[in-house]
């Protein structure tokens, strides 16, 4: 396999993940990640309206917080990776070390967005006092996590190399007649 097969095969893979973690935002916002049964109130929370209760109830920063992992950071990452996806495609970068460093950053806050799942996994754990408290999931941190765990894979799946490598013509590479 060439350069220039194995620079479109991680781009292609990294770029149909992103896809797909983009798609995954979609149910991970518009679906209820959690119910919350509280002295027989049940309460089923998505995640902008969960920011939007922690705010009314004056936890403005939770709120803040919540709104920034949870809807913030994965659109960021998801636009990070497409900056990186055309950067790569269109040969070497100017200047890649900026592309560079920001790969790093996704790479590395990659782990820390499934955060949130961990929060929703031990509250529902740990908050089970029958009738008087109850947490549950529900499908939305499902599809969250899945966006979390599609844009760690296309992270991973990019090779930030390819923002430092020049691309070579299409008509100077041998043809598999001449090898």
């Amino acid at each position: 396999m060439n350069l220039s097969d194995r620079r479109r095969a991680h781009l292609s893979r990294s770029a149909a993940l992103t896809l797909s973690a983009a798609f995954m935002l979609v149910p991970a916002n518009l679906l209820p990640v959690l119910s919350t049964q509280i002295s027989g109130q049940l309460r089923t929370d998505t995640i902008f309206s969960g920011i939007v209760a922690l705010c009314n109830q004056g936890l403005w920063p939770l709120g803040a917080i919540v709104f920034a992992a949870s809807i913030l950071i994965p659109l960021l990452k998801i636009a990070g990776l497409i900056v990186l996806l055309v950067a790569a495609r269109h040969g070497p970068a100017e200047h890649p070390q900026p592309l560079t460093r920001l790969y790093a950053t996704l790479d590395l806050i990659g782990r820390w967005s499934m955060l949130d799942v961990f929060l929703v996994a031990f509250l529902a754990g740990a908050v089970q006092f029958g009738a008087f408290a109850t947490v549950e999931p529900r499908a939305g941190i499902v599809a969250f996590a899945a966006a979390v765990v599609l844009t760690m894979l296309a992270t991973r799946a990019f090779n930030p190399r390819l923002l430092w490598i020049e691309t070579a013509p299409a008509a100077s590479s041998p043809s598999p007649s001449s090898r």
